[in-house]
């Protein structure tokens, strides 16, 4: 058994290239560190003293530096191993000063250096195009790559009317059941049932919650068993109507979700039907709760839980929010259930 004194995690940290580990060890007080499975960015918060005024003058940080780097864990499980939890590619976005005691805490996210992504409005018609193409493009105006990790989708016609790249692209893929992240100069997209399907990385038993510390909760309000997704072709002017699950609307077990959206044909419709139900079932069963840190527990990855009865089975994880203080390091972890997919 390891001793505890030899157990340790720190940051590791280089600003614009240069690193600054050693230099500002001594100043850090807290790091966290937010990892996000889609929908948000990562984001990483340090807070440091400022006693000298250091951080007021001489190493006052710039907004737009860019920040990498990572959680280094020694001597975690085994004597002479090191386990390191990658930040990626972040930017400096915010600077925070307090007094009474003097303090700066600086935040970043993992978002483009060009702000445009987020910010400049574009119209254009894509025709054509496969979804993964549509990203590609995109991707290539701020610098990043493409990591595309699901079933190709044809695009016959998209309006892009007045939304920001970012806006269109996350509202894009969510219609096709897939969702996408920002992440260490990549735009991600993936589909999220092949993350479900993966093997869980660890078991989390009821000892594992520090001070029991866990909260779960089973909703049956806004989930569903099937779809009715009704569209208009471009030749005719009835609406069709495609069902997706179970979608007896005379049936008592059946809840079914209304779906009106663009479609090109009817294996579009099922699809888009399919992902809006997926995506509102995600949220039937969540559990939320603290771990000691675990350098393997990353949003995306599957656990099996243990020990908390009709609770337990297997979940994905959705967000991780790993806090390094002066007396623990701690992950917050927030997951969904597994269930069948449509």
């Amino acid at each position: 058994m390891i001793a505890a004194q030899a157990r340790r995690s720190y940051a590791s940290l280089t600003f614009n290239g240069a690193n600054v580990t050693e230099r500002i060890k001594n100043y850090i007080t807290d790091v966290s560190y937010t990892d996000v499975c889609c929908g948000a960015s990562d984001s990483i918060s340090i807070k440091m003293y400022n006693a000298d005024d250091k951080w007021l003058n001489a190493w006052y940080p710039t907004k737009g530096d860019v920040v990498k780097g990572g959680f280094l864990f020694v001597n975690w499980n085994q004597m002479d191993e090191k386990l390191m939890m990658n930040f990626g590619t972040l930017i400096l976005d915010s600077i925070r000063a307090t007094g009474g005691p003097s303090t700066m805490t600086i935040g970043a996210m993992a978002v483009p250096q060009d702000r445009s992504f987020k910010t400049r409005q574009r119209t254009k018609t894509w025709k054509s195009v496969s979804l993964q193409q549509i990203a590609t493009e995109i991707a290539g105006r701020y610098g990043l790559s493409v990591q595309y990790n699901a079933k190709s989708h044809l695009v016959e016609e998209l309006e892009q009317t007045d939304k920001t790249d970012s806006d269109f692209l996350y509202s894009t893929v969510k219609e096709y059941g897939l969702k996408m992240k920002v992440y260490n100069k990549k735009i991600v997209i993936f589909d999220m049932g092949r993350l479900e399907a993966k093997a869980p990385v660890r078991k989390i038993t009821r000892e594992d919650w520090i001070n029991d510390g866990w909260d779960y909760d089973d909703e049956l309000e806004g989930t569903y068993t099937g779809a009715i997704i009704g569209y208009k072709s471009d030749s005719g002017k009835d609406e069709i109507k495609v069902t997706v699950g179970n979608a007896n609307e005379d049936s008592p077990k059946s809840r079914v979700l209304y779906v009106n959206t663009k479609c090109d044909s009817h294996a579009e419709a099922m699809e888009k039907g399919a992902a809006a139900v997926n995506e509102a079932n995600e949220a039937m069963t969540k559990l939320k709760g603290t771990i000691w840190a675990d350098p393997s527990i990353a949003s995306g990855v599957t656990v099996t839980v243990e020990g908390l009865g009709k609770a337990s089975g297997k979940y994905l994880i959705d967000k991780v929010t790993t806090d390094l203080g002066a007396s623990a390091t701690k992950q917050t972890i927030e997951m969904h259930k597994c269930y069948k997919r449509l």
